[in-house]
């Protein structure tokens, strides 16, 4: 495995190797990820929706996008992947004189919908950069990573939008969308009513109401289609979007935990730690020194 980390700003690991099931969970993070994965098999979930993961396949995930992903692994089948985690104001001062680029990125970033995993060979240019930039990295200069780091990432959003292009104008060969599953009807209906509620309090009993359900069976149709809990979910959406606030927004850490839904401001700065590994406070300086 290499890896590259330059603070939350930019994190490239290729040949990421899981040979034991891990604890996964809903969660979402502020930068944009790409991940390709080289061998393995496993399922993501998100927004409402499921996808088969297989070898050869891409996934890229928008800024505080929930998603969860399950694998199957053992020691004769691992989970190997290369994962490009992002933060893209990193390209803020570049984005003037690479226009074309900056409007293919805000375009995904705007699709209502969730980005389908696409299948790419391993041999793509796309893949064959990651793997480059990681050899190529530990024999940079100090001054020159900087620089390096920013045309890398240059080249490889320019590439994922030829591959883009190439995707909308031919389904077939190299270049494929993976078809997305819909989730339980009765899973999906809990995501999207914690969606429409996360900033109230509630109790299951509440959503078990709404959809005319006993709160046993709404927890166990949950749980067998998503791997979690519904409570585990309703605080994954919560922090996300307490974590957009905490970015985009000037209001307190108590006003933000009540707009999620956590009216008591240490309850809130708890699960907040417990999700993200920092607290509330933290999380916004982390934030603002990268802008």
């Amino acid at each position: 495995m290499k890896s590259i980390f330059l603070g939350e700003q930019f994190n490239l690991v290729c040949r990421r190797t899981s040979n034991t099931t891990s604890r996964e969970v809903f969660h979402a993070h502020s930068q944009l990820e790409i991940t390709y994965i080289h061998e393995g098999y496993g399922q993501l979930i998100t927004e409402g929706q499921v996808f088969s993961l297989e070898p050869g396949m891409l996934m890229i995930f928008r800024p505080f996008q929930l998603h969860h992903i399950q694998i199957q692994v053992s020691r004769q089948q691992p989970f190997i992947r290369n994962v490009l985690m992002v933060e893209l104001d990193l390209l803020k001062a570049h984005w003037p004189q690479f226009i074309v680029t900056h409007d293919f990125i805000q375009d995904l970033l705007e699709e209502q919908s969730p980005i389908q995993p696409i299948r790419l060979a391993a041999t793509s240019p796309l893949v064959q950069r990651m793997e480059q930039y990681a050899d190529t990295y530990p024999g940079l200069l100090p001054h020159e990573i900087e620089e390096d780091t920013r045309l890398f990432l240059l080249d490889l959003l320019a590439q994922l939008r030829y591959l883009w292009q190439d995707g909308q104008q031919r389904r077939s060969g190299d270049v494929l969308s993976s078809s997305a599953n819909v989730l339980h009807p009765h899973a999906e209906a809990i995501m999207q009513w914690i969606e429409q509620h996360y900033q109230e309090p509630f109790r299951l009993e509440h959503i078990a109401d709404t959809l005319h359900l006993s709160p046993y069976h709404l927890s166990h149709v949950f749980k067998k289609a998503t791997g979690t809990t519904i409570v585990a979910y309703a605080q994954a959406t919560r922090i996300r979007h307490a974590c957009v606030l905490l970015t985009r927004s000037s209001l307190t850490v108590p006003e933000i935990g009540h707009r999620v839904g956590m009216t008591s401001p240490s309850y809130f700065c708890k699960v907040f730690r417990t999700t993200t590994g920092s607290t509330p406070h933290q999380y916004r300086l982390k934030v603002q020194g990268r802008k």
